[in-house]
């Protein structure tokens, strides 16, 4: 029974995560099972990701200790391999599915396998290390694997409906790159062996905002593709040398008009921008609090971060609920007639 309740544990954080992906996919559903595929295959890619990276960690200077060996490890061994493998896993199993057929599909493929990826990895931390580990990566790992596959899934999804093979592979690696340094960074921190892993809270508060951000940007590209006006599905015929063929216009920007109106829920914005403020500086004082602590005891480290989060976690979630409100209702789609 305890086996199972870490297993709940690890498991229920991305599941909703990719709810409320496939939640903003409305328009133009994907298929069932094509996410269970999808789902599935990322989680089996954490195997090659692992083999690979105990691969590399025969380098010596992949596998060195101190915050100059964590950024090695995470900028030369970790990010790359396990953002990699996410795209591949996209690039090799679905890219040329026909129901691939918008920009919103990169992220909601390119997510499901991240939130794959991220729950298998989630359950094998969880079983070895138990309880508090998986609620520390229920707000930090999880969050960072599916927003950085968000992010990348974003423009992966431009590239597939890009007008010729240039900007195809353009937009791919600009999602790779995204990602990649994003990982590495938050890596970085946690491997420093110092007081900026604390740094991990700000970094996945500002991907919760992006992540958000590039989600309805996804969905507000899926309105304009499926629109009474719009261009329709868009056909690929994969990466291969030549050319790429595409069914109508790229974003077909005369389609829809996106009306934004400044004024109205205004203050939503000074609240979410205050609240962010104040809860950086916070951050701020209680980092350089602990970095000039004499002879503090390295145990109560684990007691102060967590202390910080309790306190900050309130006006941290008001705020990002205040900046996802203020941008939806910030743009109204307009039709032409």
């Amino acid at each position: 029974m305890h086996i199972l309740v870490l297993v709940g544990i690890a498991v229920l954080p991305p599941v909703f995560f990719l709810i409320y992906i496939l939640h903003l996919d409305k328009l133009e559903p994907e298929p069932l099972r094509l996410i269970f595929k999808m789902l599935i295959l990322g989680g089996i890619a954490v195997i090659p990701a692992g083999l690979a990276e105990i691969f590399l960690g025969v380098v010596p200077i992949l596998n060195e200790g101190g915050a100059a060996g964590g950024m090695a490890k995470s900028f030369l061994r970790i990010a790359p391999i396990e953002e990699g493998v996410k795209l591949a896993v996209v690039l090799l199993f679905v890219w040329k599915n026909p129901n691939f057929n918008e920009e919103n599909d990169g992220i909601v493929y390119v997510g499901t396998t991240a939130v794959g990826f991220a729950m298998f990895e989630n359950i094998l931390y969880v079983i070895r290390f138990g309880l508090a580990t998986g609620l520390l990566r229920s707000m930090t790992s999880i969050p960072l694997h599916t927003f950085t596959g968000v992010l990348m899934g974003y423009f992966v999804g431009i590239a597939r409906c890009a007008p010729s093979t240039h900007d195809m592979k353009k937009y791919i690696f600009k999602g790779f790159f995204i990602a990649y340094v994003v990982h590495a960074v938050y890596d970085s921190f946690v491997l420093s062996g110092t007081a900026a892993a604390v740094m991990i809270i700000p970094l996945v508060i500002v991907l919760f905002i992006f992540g958000f951000i590039y989600l309805k940007k996804g969905q507000r590209l899926s309105a304009k593709r499926w629109s009474s006006a719009g261009s329709g599905a868009c056909v690929t015929v994969g990466i291969e040398a030549g050319h790429v063929h595409t069914a109508g216009s790229h974003l077909n920007a005369g389609s829809e008009l996106y009306k934004e109106s400044r004024s109205r829920g205004l203050y939503k914005i000074v609240i979410s921008r205050i609240l962010f403020a104040v809860s950086a500086f916070f951050w701020f004082l209680l980092i350089a609090g602990m970095a000039t602590r004499q002879g503090a005891n390295a145990a109560s480290l684990p007691d102060i971060i967590a202390g910080g989060i309790i306190i900050s976690v309130i006006p941290i979630v008001t705020g990002i609920v205040f900046e996802i409100s203020f941008r939806r209702g910030k743009t109204t789609i307009v039709h032409r007639p």
